[in-house]
């Protein structure tokens, strides 16, 4: 029997609205750095930073790595059979993590985050009048409140943004046995 091939996943955040002005003021107060295509990020230690908005967020995404890894591998097949994949669903872990905040103009240029074995995107505000974020070419409609992940070594991009306020909070995955 064929797999299914899974390329990306997506989640919504039940607690979204509550941490939302938090986790843009974390962003736009620690952005620094530009990107190319014009936003401004943070370092890539957020995740290491105490940040209680940003932990409460992470800790959230963390407990969904090992389905979404077993998604990425199986096909979204039977989870109940995680534990019959030949690897540890459990050894996945966000290695980096930084902010990203867009204003009219900005979006960020084609790249990708290999050698990490995913990375996922997570929409804190998506004002109207923003642009879709490209994976391999196919547009995906942002929503605030949802996670992205995706296999790290895809293209990805976003045009620029028709609107002021756009944020994301990005990482990366790696494996640890």
């Amino acid at each position: 029997m064929r797999k299914k091939i899974i390329t990306t996943q997506t989640f919504t955040y039940p607690k979204a609205l509550k941490l939302k002005s938090s986790l843009i003021k974390t962003v736009k107060t620690n952005g620094w750095a530009s990107i190319q295509g014009g936003g401004t990020r943070t370092d890539f230690n957020l995740h290491q930073r105490k940040i209680k908005e940003i932990d409460i967020l992470l800790k959230w995404i963390q407990r969904k790595l090992p389905k979404v890894a077993y998604n990425f591998s199986q096909g979204g097949d039977d989870a109940s059979k995680m534990e019959h994949v030949g690897f540890n669903v459990n050894a996945f872990k966000i290695k980096e993590c930084w902010g990203v905040y867009y204003n009219k103009g900005q979006g960020v240029i084609k790249h990708n985050h290999f050698p990490y074995a995913f990375t996922f995107q997570y929409y804190v505000n998506v004002p109207k009048k923003s642009t879709p974020f490209v994976m391999e070419g196919k547009e995906i409609k942002p929503t605030a409140g949802t996670v992205l992940f995706f296999l790290s070594h895809q293209y990805h991009w976003a045009k620029p943004t028709g609107s002021d306020g756009r944020c994301v909070i990005v990482g990366n995955i790696l494996y640890e046995r």
